[in-house]
């Protein structure tokens, strides 16, 4: 079940480019699931920025639940100049949630997309936790993350971690008998997609990025095609999807 609510900033953090926030909800928290989301307003009394902006659960303690924001846009940007003590207008739980396969997890993720593996990692321990960003620069505080499992990065320039992308970590693992979780933009999991179709029996599910006005399938703004030929909606059907259930 999904909630309007006006939830308190009980904390706020800021590092590099990212911003981290603790909201004390009423019932959000005690229906939250890793992989679900929510659609924040930064202000109640306007509509400017128009579009709710999703944002992954990164975790929950109690009755509250923390969100972790790359800096980069108008609608971001109003975000991190709120401060504890302010308000926000949040939609959620919202979408479905990682399933649980009963085999050796790994984690992958680009950018942003490291958001909801906090979340997950206290419900399922991962092998490792393999991270892609840019540069170093683009690294979130990374000490919540290193506490609850192994961490392997990867830098474009190689400012941090292996010179080099995901994928270059992951063809470290035999996939074979593990499922995959994979969170990041779209060309990181086309490259994902090819190192699967090596396996004969691949097991991996990717949260999808994409804009969403609503989040609850309202406005079909979110729509992605099926290898079918049909459409789902990445905030009702998704944001998780298994890696062949959809066209990137």
């Amino acid at each position: 079940m999904k909630y309007r609510e006006i939830c308190e900033i009980v904390e706020k953090k800021v590092f590099s480019h990212y911003l981290y926030l603790k909201l004390k909800t009423v019932k959000i928290a005690s229906e939250a699931k890793p992989g679900q989301f929510i659609n924040i307003r930064a202000y109640e009394d306007s509509f400017d920025p128009l579009l709710r902006r999703p944002m992954s659960i990164c975790g929950r303690d109690g009755d509250c639940i923390s969100i972790l924001v790359l800096v980069k846009g108008r609608s971001t940007k109003l975000l991190s100049e709120k401060c504890a003590g302010d308000y926000l207008n949040i939609i959620g739980p919202l979408g479905n949630s990682f399933p649980e396969t009963g085999k050796k997890a790994v984690f992958a993720a680009g950018g942003i997309g490291i958001a909801p593996f906090l979340f997950f990692s206290r419900v399922l321990k991962p092998e490792v936790l393999l991270f892609g960003v840019k540069s170093k620069e683009f690294l979130p505080d990374m000490a919540p993350f290193m506490e609850a499992m192994e961490i392997r990065t990867a830098t474009e320039d190689g400012s941090s971690g292996t010179k080099g992308s995901v994928l270059d970590l992951l063809k470290e693992f035999d996939l074979g008998n593990k499922t995959l979780y994979a969170c990041g933009p779209n060309p990181m999991l086309r490259a994902i997609n090819a190192e699967l179709k090596k396996y004969s029996s691949a097991d991996a599910w990717y949260s999808i990025e994409t804009i969403m006005g609503c989040g609850f399938g309202a406005c079909k703004g979110c729509a992605v095609e099926t290898p079918a030929g049909d459409y789902k909606l990445a905030c009702a059907d998704g944001p998780i999807f298994r890696w062949d259930g959809v066209k990137l």
